[in-house]
């Protein structure tokens, strides 16, 4: 009953109260035990649920029980018209699985669900959704850029992702053509949307900091991002940083893919998860992968570390040990960096 009951509007538009009704059919006299949920539940407004037996009748906050001697249902809504547009376009047919349904949402209990009249024609057309679905999702045939620059307006352009249209700009690598050394963060952040430029804002000064350190010259490599648009909500007037998701890293793998394809590093450092994920098509615990190379495709060596802005949002010890952790990556990735040098 908790589940299944589908409340209708029925005040009227100078009621003080808003008021609305139900109509539940239990297999069990289980109503009065039932009701006090929804009176904890919608307490601000006076509402019934009318059962063939009993009906749940809540005014003035009071909590009332008598036979029912109506039993047509309440009229249908507005609100009922909206929730079923709503379910409709919620329904994913490419996760269909009737007897889970079935399951969740006994048969025996469609027949005073609103939404219950849409489910076997979406069962019905869920193949053809699907394979619309699949068709709406395929990347068009394109040319692979065979310049950095090309890539750089091409990125610029795509709306292949809803990060896209969110008012910012695309920021595509820096760095030579040729590098030995590419180096792979997440996405951009706010100072990078605002200027154009990769790695800028806080975490980019870290990372800059460590590079040093390690005896890396940034200049001297490639510096990206798996997603190449910023990510973010608004918290007043300030943008925060929202992490993207798998498919938005694998839509703009394609971009990433480009600028490998034409630096052709021999060493890649993926920053985080997001990065790795980006270089591989697939996600892969930091911890575990951290410490060895991956062989990629072409042969280059991938090696996964932290990103800098994980270690900004430590304190204390756990920032030291995890900046500790970051220096001997970026130290190995160095190692291999001269290795290949010697060996090309």
């Amino acid at each position: 009953m908790h589940a299944f009951v589908r409340f209708r509007d029925v005040a009227s538009p100078d009621a003080p109260r808003r008021a609305f009704a139900a109509w539940f059919e239990p297999e069990h006299a289980i109503v009065e035990a039932a009701a006090p949920f929804f009176a904890k539940r919608f307490g601000d407004m006076d509402w019934v649920i009318a059962t063939p037996s009993l009906t749940a009748r809540f005014e003035d906050r009071k909590l009332t029980f008598e036979v029912t001697t109506d039993r047509r249902p309440p009229p249908e809504d507005a609100t009922e018209a909206l929730w079923c547009t709503y379910f409709a376009n919620i329904f994913n047919p490419a996760r269909l699985m009737v007897s889970a349904m079935t399951s969740e949402m006994p048969k025996k209990y469609w027949k005073n669900l609103p939404e219950a009249d849409l489910i076997p024609q979406l069962i019905a057309g869920a193949q053809a959704r699907e394979a619309a679905m699949v068709r709406a999702g395929e990347r068009e045939e394109r040319t692979r850029p065979a310049t950095l620059a090309e890539v750089a307006k091409g990125a610029a352009n795509c709306r292949d992702c809803a990060i896209a249209d969110c008012g910012t700009r695309a920021v595509t690598g820096e760095g030579p053509q040729g590098a030995l050394l590419m180096i792979v963060g997440e996405q951009p952040g706010d100072q990078e949307d605002i200027t154009g430029r990769v790695f800028v804002g806080p975490a980019g000064q870290l990372l800059d900091q460590h590079l040093t350190r390690a005896g890396i010259d940034r200049s001297a490599a490639y510096v990206t991002n798996a997603v190449k648009h910023f990510k973010f909500t608004w918290k007043g007037k300030h943008r925060l940083h929202q992490s993207p998701g798998a498919k938005e890293i694998d839509t703009c793998r394609w971009w990433l893919e480009a600028e490998r394809a034409i630096v052709q590093p021999r060493i890649v450092l993926a920053l985080g998860a997001s990065a790795a994920r980006g270089i591989l098509g697939r996600t892969v615990s930091v911890s575990k992968a951290r410490g060895a190379p991956i062989t990629l495709d072409d042969g280059a060596e991938l090696w996964v570390t932290v990103h800098p802005s994980y270690l900004l949002r430590l304190d204390g010890a756990a920032r030291e040990e995890q900046a500790a952790l970051f220096a001997a990556d970026l130290a190995r990735a160095r190692v291999r960096e001269r290795e290949r040098l010697g060996a090309d």
